[in-house]
């Protein structure tokens, strides 16, 4: 388990000392405090990666004194401790920012695996704010990512961006083409000047010359005035071709004689026009295979590629997963949905993105804006990509012979509240939620059904 600096707030002393020495036990540096103003204090000279905090404590001993005292450790995760009578109250805190709770007196088994999934989730979020201010440096090129194939891509785009060469950037739709070709622009010497994509698979073939290199007044039906096209617009700057593998036949030619000597004509002109440009492209199609097909021009071929990048598939870095569905939380506007649970986690880590990380953006802040708490669970996440909150619930099973009615509904109950822990990841209160009781009658069914407790907290 990750061990980490707690921070123990209650005001009774023999708590602090047998927790702590639990705590300390386990490996982690623990801080004690027996007020809020003292943990207040504490978390200001020396900010820890958790907090344990009793919601009722001096100076001001009512509930709603510690519910405000939650948002005073942000960005720590707080995990509350209540007596067991209060677990309403718990539910406030956790509307109030908590991470978990915990009801009085703590078993040890089960402090220890909510502190474990609490600190993975502190740390994830340091991990996750040092890429964002790296980001606002211009460090990271705003491409989220720890795997080894984004540090090798973001290494490679460092070297070619102060070049002046042509980049082909290759890689599966969704996988951030686009934000690839953007980085070389912002760290080039052009970084000043237009950057200017335009998608060509986009462009009916018909307009994709008008749209590049402009047109004159007069020179096709609709024509009314003279009209400078994009080539025009990235002047000094970067040209973006997304999608050139669906650029037509014949404007691959003119594309080719641009990129020879950085002259074109408008649709219609007959004077030259000259425009200093980068070209970078993009595409997903195997260029290699369309020019052996001769779907792609040779030479336009060659002349494009200078530098090859290729951006990764999602699979190819479900590590990166946590932290691109933490940036794309922080996003979404309008929600109140900002946390994912352990299992909502694992949901999206073990989900086949064929989209790549467009379709984990669209999902995630999907399911952000469409929830009604401030936790996402694997039933928001299910929502959002198909529509429906959770398989049907299956026809229970014939009865045995001889089975009376309570047999039968002691069996279903026993197996639904097993399918919702399931869900849920064992944690007791989201899954008194998702079966709509509290988690007290929750916790009295499992016993009298005699589901163990120590599936979760």
């Amino acid at each position: 388990m990750r061990s980490g600096h707690i921070l123990l707030a209650d005001d009774e002393a023999a708590f602090r000392r047998l927790c702590g020495g639990w705590l300390t036990a386990a490996g982690h540096r623990v801080t004690t405090a027996a007020s809020g103003d003292e943990a207040v204090a504490h978390f200001a000279e020396d900010a820890a990666d958790l907090v344990l905090l009793d919601l009722v404590m001096p100076p001001a001993t009512s509930p709603e004194a510690g519910l405000a005292l939650v948002e005073r450790f942000r960005p720590a995760p707080v995990v509350v401790l209540t007596a067991h009578a209060d677990h309403a109250l718990a539910l406030r805190a956790v509307e109030a920012g908590a991470w978990d709770f915990l009801g009085k007196p703590v078993d040890p088994d089960l402090l220890r695996l909510v502190i474990g999934r609490a600190l993975e989730k502190s740390a994830l979020e340091r991990e996750l704010r040092a890429l964002r201010q790296r980001s606002d440096d211009g460090d990271d090129l705003g491409l989220i990512g720890g795997s080894a194939a984004m540090t090798a891509l973001r290494g490679l785009i460092r070297r070619v961006a102060p070049t002046d060469l042509p980049v082909l950037v290759l890689g599966p739709t969704g996988s951030g083409k686009e934000l690839v070709a953007r980085a070389i622009h912002g760290l080039s010497g052009r970084r000043d000047r237009p950057f200017v994509p335009v998608h060509c698979g986009a462009v009916p073939a018909e307009l994709l010359e008008s749209e590049l290199f402009g047109h004159l007044k007069g020179s096709f039906t609709g024509a009314d005035r003279d009209r400078p096209g994009l080539v025009d617009a990235a002047h000094g700057g970067t040209l973006f071709l997304d999608e050139i593998g669906e650029m037509p036949a014949a404007m691959q030619v003119k594309l080719l004689r641009f990129l020879q000597d950085g002259s074109y004509l408008p649709v219609g002109g007959r004077a030259p026009k000259v425009a200093d440009v980068r070209l970078v492209s993009a595409t997903h199609r195997d260029l290699d295979a369309m020019v052996a097909a001769g779907g792609f021009r040779d030479d336009l071929f060659y002349r494009i590629k200078g530098l090859v990048l290729r951006t990764p598939g999602l699979a190819e870095r479900s590590g990166d997963i946590p932290l691109l569905a933490a940036s794309f939380l922080a996003q979404a506007k309008g929600a109140r949905a900002r946390r994912l649970s352990p299992a909502a986690l694992a949901w999206l880590v073990a989900h086949p993105w064929k989209g790549n990380v467009r379709e984990l953006q669209a999902l995630v802040q999907a399911a952000t804006l469409l929830s009604e708490t401030a936790m996402l669970e694997v039933a928001d996440l299910e929502f959002a990509d198909t529509g429906a909150a959770a398989p049907p619930t299956p026809a229970p099973p014939p009865a045995a012979p001889g089975a009376t009615l309570p047999d039968q509904v002691e069996a279903l109950e026993r197996r639904l509240i097993a399918e919702a822990l399931a869900r849920c990841d064992g944690n007791h209160s989201r899954t008194a939620r998702l079966l709509g009781i509290s988690r007290v009658g929750l916790l009295k069914k499992m016993d009298r059904l005699g589901i163990a407790r120590h599936d979760g907290p």
